[in-house]
C-alpha cells in the first residue's frame, strides 16, 4: 500500500467511493473544492496495486490538523487500510508541525470509534444534530 497525493483526474473514482462511504456524500464538485480552492486541504489517496482503495481529505491550518473526510472501499474494510492511511495522515500533519489531530464521527459508526481510540484519539465533545439527518457526531482529538 502507499499514500499519494490526489489530484483533479482521481475525482471521478473518489466520488463513488464517496456514494459506497456516507449517507451525504461529498459530491464531485465539494471535493474539487477541496483540492483547487480550499488553502489549508490536500486530497490523499491509498493504493493498493495501483488501484485506489481509500482516500481522505486533511485540513492542516497552523497547530490543528483536522480530519475532514476519509473513506476505504467497503470491500477492503477490516484489512488495516484505515489504519495504514491514518497513519500516514499524521505522519503528514506531524510534518506541517500540527500539535493536535482532530475529527468528528457519526456516534453510530463504531467502527470508526475503534479504530480511531485504537490510534490514539479521545473523545472530547459530542455535536448534537451536527449531521443533516440529525444524528450526533462524536469529536475526537489527539496530541501529536
Amino acid at each position: 500500500m502507499n499514500v499519494t497525493e490526489m489530484k483533479e483526474s482521481d475525482l471521478d473514482i473518489v466520488v463513488e467511493l464517496e456514494k459506497q462511504c456516507f449517507k451525504q456524500p461529498w459530491n464531485k464538485e465539494q471535493c474539487l473544492y477541496e483540492l483547487q480552492e480550499n488553502p489549508f486541504s490536500t486530497g490523499y489517496l491509498l493504493k493498493e496495486d495501483d488501484h485506489i482503495v481509500g482516500y481522505a481529505f486533511l485540513w492542516i491550518t497552523f497547530e490543528i490538523a483536522q480530519l475532514a473526510r476519509i473513506g476505504i472501499d467497503p470491500a477492503c474494510r477490516n484489512k488495516g487500510c484505515g489504519t495504514y492511511l491514518m497513519d500516514a495522515l499524521c505522519k503528514q500533519a506531524r510534518e506541517a508541525q500540527s500539535e493536535f489531530l482532530s475529527l468528528e464521527v457519526r456516534e453510530s459508526n463504531q467502527a470508526a470509534l475503534k479504530l480511531y481510540e485504537k490510534l490514539g484519539l479521545i473523545p472530547v465533545n459530542v455535536s448534537k444534530n451536527y449531521y443533516p439527518d440529525g444524528e450526533n457526531a462524536v469529536v475526537m482529538s489527539m496530541a501529536l
